[in-house]
């Protein structure tokens, strides 16, 4: 083998690809962003971002991962031992981010702010930490989101109105936070959510009942709005169950412990449920359930006897 062709192999490399060549650079407003996220949430301790490189697209900032062109789609730094905050003027400045997993930290302060969208994002987990109030922009920050988990934060989740049309919301959870007030019933709108198949807001203060056509003929499959609480630990819905009878793609219902009251009517048209939880309701009448279906009605003491 000549040297010429022995020098042009190790050239190429064993991929064919120059290895020679230098990758693409961090844009340098993103690699900014994410040098100021590592020391706002401590990342540049627990995980050592920025230790060995200020490039987070060179392979030394565990949990980033870039595309091709070197922008950061995707953060997964759930149970890294993060600690600080998250500021909205840092992110946003990460244009491409496609996934951010922050969950089980200690991270606080109030959610980020967003000067303006993340047209990209379609999965924020920040489950576990401590955040706390909801902005009124937030659904318009994140315009592609598919995957929402907000459970067990502080987040104070209002009456948030500037809510517009979210085509890909597949699943929004926020159990255990502090969503008080009203029930927040767009997420029923077809119009707005029109592809939402799974909705948890368990463990919260939610004082009012559900509208009768709440998620009428929705996608929703999988609702839990169970042990809704108030200071002194009293369920505190006090509703009617009526708009099930609606809910046409309804696999699972978990409504215990919320004090609904009447009547449950005959959903044995609804083809799809296999789990309904009842239990420890004001619940009365007979049960008309679709075959097959696991349901528990313990602690609603007229069950099966003639409504008052």
């Amino acid at each position: 083998m000549s040297i010429a062709l022995i020098l042009l192999l190790v050239t190429l490399g064993v991929d064919g690809v120059s290895s020679l060549s230098p990758a693409v650079r961090t844009d340098d407003i993103e690699m900014a962003a994410m040098q100021a996220i590592a020391k706002s949430t401590g990342a540049d301790r627990s995980l050592g971002w920025g230790v060995k490189s200020a490039d987070p697209c060179d392979g030394t900032w565990p949990g980033v991962r870039c595309d091709k062109d070197s922008h950061v789609v995707a953060i997964n730094a759930s149970r890294a031992g993060l600690s600080g905050t998250l500021s909205g003027t840092d992110l946003v400045d990460l244009g491409y981010l496609t996934e951010l997993d922050l969950s089980f930290n200690r991270l606080g302060d109030d959610m980020p702010i967003l000067p303006r969208p993340l047209t990209y994002l379609t999965t924020l987990n920040l489950q576990s930490n401590s955040f706390m109030d909801m902005p009124q922009t937030f659904f318009r920050s994140f315009p592609a989101l598919e995957t929402v988990v907000l459970d067990d934060n502080w987040v104070i989740m209002g009456d948030i109105t500037d809510v517009p049309p979210y085509p890909g919301l597949r699943s929004f959870s926020a159990n255990n936070v502090t969503i008080y007030g009203r029930f927040p019933a767009y997420f029923g709108n077809t119009t707005l959510f029109p592809a939402l198949e799974s909705l948890s807001l368990a463990r919260n203060d939610l004082k009012s009942g559900l509208p009768s056509s709440f998620a009428k003929n929705s996608k929703i499959k999988f609702l839990d709005i169970s042990r809704q609480r108030d200071s002194i630990g009293l369920g505190m819905y006090n509703g009617f169950l009526d708009f099930i009878a609606g809910m046409t793609s309804l696999v699972e219902i978990h409504v215990a412990g919320d004090q609904f009251r009447g009547p449950l009517l005959d959903v044995s048209a609804l083809a799809n449920l296999k789990v309904f939880d009842a239990a420890d309701n004001n619940l009365c009448g007979p049960l008309k359930f679709p075959p097959g279906v696991a349901v528990n009605v313990t602690g609603n003491p007229q069950i099966g006897k003639d409504c008052p």
